[in-house]
């Protein structure tokens, strides 16, 4: 499934990349040479987006990665992104975190580690947090795909929807479908922010009567469901006296909802069985 942010960057990055920039650069921002593929050589995984741009003569790639919450570690899956995309494009890489919300900032750049008296690695990157950007600059005001991230500025009442909402409806440089495309997103920000009874009946309307709307409600079900089962979990192993690492919250919620509910069960009708697996989950190294 599509999330809000995959909207968000879909619409600029194919329909307003010079827009994008606004956000990263301010009112310098280098020139936009081309569109890269965001799936990395020998992994699995896909960049949020990958661009070539150039600066006074020189060229060279952005990674942009948006955070909608905490990730432990996410400044080492940058890195590993940085080097790949260095590696096949051939050119210097900015990594670039946008941080949609404050608790999805982890610890600030730069990363890194030591071995004994030797720093071996040092990797900075650029942070752009959202709720941090003056929205009403001139040149932001213009900016029409990003009036939907406005909703998420610290200083914005809920009166910004309502001003946000106004501005897309009749922007002039809009599709049809860009300008449902950026409303669905502004009423997703903003009912995630200020509940849903702020917005427009006719914001309203329109999240309902889309698809990618019941998606969004699915995929908050989903994710509700795994944390209820999660926690679930947690308990069960402390009662059972089973140690939990730092990271057994995400080791348990990355088995997935129909496992959790799988091993939930077990724990009412075997626990001693679902002792066992959650034990082989939890320590797989036997410790």
């Amino acid at each position: 499934m599509t999330s809000v942010f995959d909207l968000i960057l879909r619409r600029l990055v194919q329909g307003h990349p010079e827009q994008l920039l606004l956000l990263l650069f301010g009112g310098q921002t280098p020139a936009f040479v081309r569109m890269v593929d965001s799936s990395l050589p020998q992994s699995e995984r896909r960049a949020d987006t990958v661009m070539v741009l150039e600066a006074n003569g020189v060229r060279f790639a952005v990674d942009i990665e948006i955070q909608a919450q905490a990730d432990p570690h996410f400044a080492a899956r940058l890195l590993d992104y940085t080097v790949r995309i260095h590696l096949r494009e051939k050119l210097p890489v900015l990594p670039v975190a946008i941080y949609l919300v404050p608790e999805a900032e982890g610890a600030p750049p730069p990363y890194g580690f030591d071995c004994p008296g030797i720093r071996v690695l040092t990797f900075d990157f650029q942070v752009v947090r959202l709720w941090e950007v003056d929205y009403l600059q001139p040149a932001l005001q213009a900016a029409v795909a990003l009036l939907p991230l406005s909703v998420l500025e610290s200083r914005a009442g809920p009166e910004r929807i309502a001003w946000a909402e106004l501005r897309i409806r009749q922007a002039p440089s809009l599709s049809t479908e860009e300008r449902l495309d950026l409303l669905v997103v502004l009423g997703t920000l903003a009912s995630r922010r200020f509940g849903q009874d702020r917005l427009s009946q006719h914001l309203r309307n329109i999240m309902i009567d889309s698809p990618f709307w019941e998606e969004q409600r699915a995929l908050e079900r989903k994710r509700v469901e795994v944390h209820e089962r999660v926690e679930t979990l947690l308990t069960f192993a402390n009662v059972r006296g089973i140690p939990q690492p730092p990271d057994a919250e995400e080791r348990l919620s990355h088995l997935g909802a129909g496992p959790l509910k799988a091993l939930v069960n077990k724990a009412l009708a075997t626990p001693d069985t679902a002792a066992t697996e959650l034990r082989a989950i939890l320590t797989p190294h036997g410790h």
